[in-house]
């Protein structure tokens, strides 16, 4: 059962540099807060329509606002005014003194690791420590290879290059990582 479906949640954002999570009011909840959501419903509701394409045309300043101050907004940690990262509703955070385990988390989210699910599923695995980590980051990072040599041979060529550009960033991504944790170790 998808939990998230008969109820509204806040989003969770978390600091790395304080090592807390917090939650952030709705993105329907602040428009309606400052009286935008008639505008923003004509600009985004129906997104693909044509209406909707026109408005944005018509109103690019008030566009670039609405990205600005709703779709790209940053959130700032209350206690140190670090930018704060949306971690998704299934995070649950590790005590403040497991350094180890919130650099984990860290590495994780910077891989592209976010815990955005429909509820059904629950978070997923979460090494504890670097050593386990290394171990998930190095399957991960198997599977990524097989990604590249077991792609598809029909693919156009404009396909093909989008498709190992995307796999070969995440395979060099994962490859620093592990290359970063190998020394720690």
């Amino acid at each position: 059962m998808c939990r998230y479906a008969f109820k509204t949640y806040k989003p969770h954002f978390v600091c790395f540099a304080c090592r807390k999570t917090f939650k952030q009011p709705l993105l329907e909840d602040r428009i309606l807060q400052n009286g935008d959501m008639d505008n923003y419903r004509k600009a985004f509701l129906n997104y693909d329509s044509p209406e909707s394409k026109q408005f944005r045309n018509d109103n690019p300043v008030l566009i670039n606002q609405f990205e600005k101050a709703y779709r790209n907004k940053e959130y700032k940690c209350p206690d140190c005014s670090a930018k704060m990262h949306n971690i998704g509703l299934d995070f649950k955070a590790p005590k403040k003194t497991k350094t180890k385990e919130w650099e984990v988390v860290r590495s994780m989210y910077f891989l592209g690791n976010t815990f955005h699910t429909c509820g059904c599923s629950g978070q997923g695995y979460i090494p504890k420590n670097k050593r386990d980590h290394l171990a998930n980051l190095t399957e991960i990072h198997q599977g990524y290879r097989r990604k590249l040599e077991e792609r598809d041979q029909k693919m156009d060529s404009k396909s093909l290059n989008e498709y190992l550009e995307y796999w070969s960033a995440r395979l060099k991504l994962i490859e620093l990582e592990i290359n970063r944790l190998t020394v720690q170790l």
